[in-house]
């Protein structure tokens, strides 16, 4: 009122749009992520589990590969190209568990790794696994071996574009998709192996769900945690004795497995 009187008035402050400052990122909360990498040595497990992928020993390993794919996905990317935006911050780039791993990077490395090494990538999740363990508290570590151990298996669909995808098909809804099969260890909250499908594979079938679960390295974490007379339970949601129902979605159908002994799977 007092201004009004004088006839003044502050000044109202003018908006500016220029280029952002590089010295901010929106992925701040990476710096958790690479603190966990670093503690539970997740680089150098999947390292030593997948082997070289390449003749001379320099550059990105598949440790980084797909640590820096992971850490890139918890920032919301979705594709390679993601890749691309996050080495395009600066600040983010400094707090990420993989610097400077660009998209055409990540699918040349990709290209090199064998279906055998793909598969010892399991080993070493299960070896990262078992060293969150040793870090847990005892009354954690307790729980989790005191009751039986619940392997989840469950699938999403990924719709991918581009008609050169391989891997990939048509599903029930007309999307080109890759259905990714995945075996979780419950209590823990702990993906310890996945598969790959395409659109038309069918997870419910016990022939797609035994190959997953039978795997040892990847129930090695699990079984291992557990006393030897205990058991080993596995969940489904849909019985393969039942005949599935054609309207069923295909992100809710899991396959049936067996009760086990606890030495492995």
């Amino acid at each position: 009122m007092n201004s009004r009187i004088r006839g003044g008035g502050r000044k109202r402050r003018q908006v500016r749009a220029g280029a952002p400052d590089r010295s901010l990122t929106a992925n701040a909360g990476l710096a958790a992520v690479t603190e966990l990498c670093d503690r539970l040595g997740v680089i150098g497990a999947l390292d030593g589990a997948v082997g070289p992928i390449k003749q001379r020993d320099r550059g990105f390993g598949a440790g980084e590969l797909l640590t820096g794919i992971a850490a890139a996905q918890l920032a919301g990317e979705d594709f390679l190209v993601g890749l691309d935006r996050q080495r395009a911050d600066a600040a983010g780039q400094q707090v990420t568990p993989v610097p400077g791993l660009s998209s055409t990077t990540a699918a040349g490395l990709a290209r090199r790794i064998t279906p055998g090494q793909w598969r010892a990538v399991e080993a070493g999740l299960a070896a990262v696994t078992g060293r969150m363990l040793a870090l847990l508290p005892a009354e954690r570590v307790a729980a989790l071996a005191g009751g039986p151990v619940t392997i989840d298996l469950d699938t999403t669909d990924v719709e991918v574009y581009g008609s050169k995808k391989r891997g990939v098909a048509y599903n029930h809804q007309g999307q080109r998709v890759g259905r990714p099969h995945v075996a979780t260890w419950a209590e823990a909250e702990t993906v310890l192996a996945a598969d790959l499908g395409d659109g038309t594979d069918d997870p419910r079938a016990v022939t797609s769900a035994m190959p997953l679960c039978a795997r040892p390295d990847a129930s090695d974490a699990a079984a291992n945690t557990a006393r030897p007379a205990r058991s080993i339970r596995r969940r489904p949601k849909v019985s393969a004795s039942r005949p599935p129902s054609s309207n069923s979605p295909p992100g809710l159908a899991r396959g049936r497995c067996d009760r086990l002994s606890g030495t492995g799977l």
